[in-house]
């Protein structure tokens, strides 16, 4: 009973290691042959390989990782083979209209891509300027220019033109919740 509690352990401790070497995305933002890896090491690390034992078991596990690791170079320093084994970006809104062809391809229903807009913040599909389904699935979108939130730059901007005896304090305050990720510091 101990040695089942040990290699459990072990195996536990593995897996964590091998995940973590293999990057920090969500399942959303995984691409089809991280979600296959993740996939197979919940396999193999689950099913013990049909009780090969530990060693095989991690080792059937760092394969599937080195496999992982090989590709992600591959397709940093090739952009074909990123087209080949990641995928690519596909338009999905043009001007405000959709693309129903390569809706139909990616096996989209208006309903989702709908969906994906109101998560978005955008309520109107005619505010869309660009709308692309990302190789990990997600949502990506540039506004139409009259749609587009005003930022700070924008707004400093018309005050400066109108009022220029107004004037604008730098607005960048370095005590921000990245301050701490950034030297590493906790306060």
């Amino acid at each position: 009973m101990w040695t089942i509690f040990w290699q459990s352990l072990l195996l536990a401790s593995v897996g964590t290691l091998i995940l973590r070497l293999g990057g920090r995305k969500s399942i959303s933002q995984m691409t089809t042959p991280q979600l296959t890896i993740i996939i197979s090491l919940g396999a193999i690390l689950g099913g013990e390989v049909s009780a090969q034992g530990v060693g095989k078991t991690i080792l059937g596990a760092a394969t599937f990782v080195g496999f992982l690791v090989m590709t992600e170079w591959i397709t940093l320093h090739w952009n074909r083979a990123e087209k080949v084994i990641k995928g690519e970006a596909v338009p999905v809104i043009s001007e405000g209209k959709l693309l129903v062809d390569n809706l139909k391809k990616l096996r989209l229903s208006v309903d989702d891509l709908e969906k994906r807009l109101r998560m978005a913040g955008i309520s109107k599909l005619e505010d869309v300027q660009v709308g692309t389904i990302e190789d990990n699935g997600e949502f990506g979108f540039t506004l139409m220019p009259h749609a587009r939130p005003i930022t700070m730059g924008d707004l400093e901007k018309i005050i400066k033109a109108n009022f220029p005896q107004i004037n604008i304090a730098d607005s960048t305050d370095q005590d921000t919740i990245f301050k701490e990720v950034m030297t590493g510091y906790h306060q």
